[in-house]
């Protein structure tokens, strides 16, 4: 009897308690990440973007730096002037798009203080979710002359960024968002 004794005392392993504890622990590890995952993901994708944006001003206004307008811009002039961020072309396409699949379109303005074609340019954004259009906006809008959201001005020239019209006109498009940001 004795000797059973000690042969059971001497096993080694788990208890069920000590499984259970750890089965817990993992799937509050899992539930923890799924919940945090799509936060990280969309503000990888904001930050990302918003790089492009950044990117493609600095090159718009570089290729243009000896020309005092901005007329002729397309997105095919820039494309060929390798302007754009190679994340967002597709092959040998001219037609850039965004991180949600939206297009990306450069175009030549009327919108600058002389109202003079081509005094401005264009970058219009589509199918921007509700989620990271706002941060989107909130980040970049400093850089620009004048912001709008779905149509709606966020940032009027010379202004500063209306918040809580920025965060209502990104609500209201839901997923597919249309920002459109004009520079000088």
């Amino acid at each position: 009897m004795k000797k059973s004794l000690l042969k059971n005392r001497n096993k080694k392993g788990f208890t069920l308690t000590e499984v259970l504890l750890v089965l817990g622990l993992a799937a509050i590890i899992i539930i923890t990440i799924f919940l945090a995952y799509p936060k990280v993901l969309a503000s990888m994708r904001s930050d990302a973007e918003s790089k492009n944006i950044s990117t493609i001003v600095a090159g718009v206004k570089g290729l243009y730096t000896a020309s005092s307008t901005y007329t002729g811009l397309t997105n095919a002039v820039a494309a060929n002037a390798k302007i754009f961020p190679d994340n967002m072309l597709n092959g040998s396409s001219t037609d850039p798009v965004n991180s949600w699949k939206g297009n990306v379109t450069l175009a030549a303005a009327a919108t600058g203080p002389s109202a003079v074609a081509g005094s401005s340019f264009t970058i219009t954004y589509t199918a921007v979710p509700s989620n990271e259009c706002a941060k989107m906006v909130t980040g970049l809008a400093a850089n620009f002359y004048t912001v709008a959201v779905n149509g709606t001005a966020v940032k009027t020239a010379g202004g500063t960024l209306d918040i809580p019209s920025t965060t209502t006109a990104c609500n209201s498009g839901g997923n597919t968002n249309t920002l459109l940001f004009t520079s000088l």
